[in-house]
């Protein structure tokens, strides 16, 4: 489509032939962009005769999301802390199995950015700040008691659960099915949860019926681009 060839175009002044196979649900806060331009990137320059860049294909990528927060996960998997100060992967539990509810409904990046608060209190501010501390060490250890008490998120996910009210209900049935977290994946409306082998297969079910159309069980990749 038009987004594949401007980006073909950017990456080589040759002319391409490009097939794009993806089964990354489109428009669903899943980083489906990101990940198109990285291959596509990839592809280049493995074409070109290169190794992979992986600092010069996160810049790309970065550049072209607008923030290096899917960037960082589509160059480099895994948990990846991207910003200022560089690129710095993060350890993930083993026992952290991540389920991802896919609604039928589609909510794009720019129309949840555009109902998100200038500003928010510098008591939300803090609690936040304080729950980001507690998700790094609670993902790290695998301590479920930690993870629960990261959430409520005050930030930005009731303004997106107002546009989506199926976010809030996918949400709600991942934790009453023994979830240990659920937050929106991006900007939504999927939802991402964590559940362990013991409770992979209730949360399963208990988001599709809350309403899924589609349950992903993704491993974690720990590999990035290759």
């Amino acid at each position: 489509d038009g987004f594949v060839a401007r980006w073909a175009g950017r990456l080589s002044d040759e002319a391409l032939e490009v097939r794009v196979t993806s089964d990354i649900p489109v428009g669903r806060g899943l980083g489906s962009s990101a990940a198109l331009v990285t291959a596509l990137a990839a592809a280049v320059q493995s074409h070109q005769g290169n190794a992979i860049d992986r600092r010069e294909l996160f810049d790309l990528v970065a550049e072209t999301e607008g923030h290096p927060d899917n960037a960082g996960a589509a160059v480099y998997g895994g948990f990846i802390h991207a910003g200022p100060g560089g690129i710095h992967p993060l350890p993930i539990h083993d026992a952290w199995l991540p389920v991802v509810a896919v609604p039928e409904v589609t909510l794009a990046t720019d129309e949840a950015r555009r109902h998100l608060p200038e500003s928010v209190p510098l008591a939300v501010a803090s609690r936040t700040v304080a729950r980001v501390a507690l998700l790094v060490e609670a993902l790290r250890t695998g301590d479920a008691d930690l993870l629960a008490a990261v959430t409520p998120d005050e930030l930005h996910e009731p303004h997106r659960i107002a546009l989506r009210p199926i976010i809030g209900d996918l949400m709600a049935a991942g934790r009453s099915a023994g979830a240990a977290y659920c937050a929106i994946s991006g900007s939504g409306p999927s939802v991402l949860a964590l559940a362990t082998e013991s409770t992979i297969d209730q949360v399963t079910r208990g988001l599709r019926d809350a309403g899924a159309a589609q349950v992903l069980t993704p491993a974690v990749d720990r590999v990035g681009v290759t």
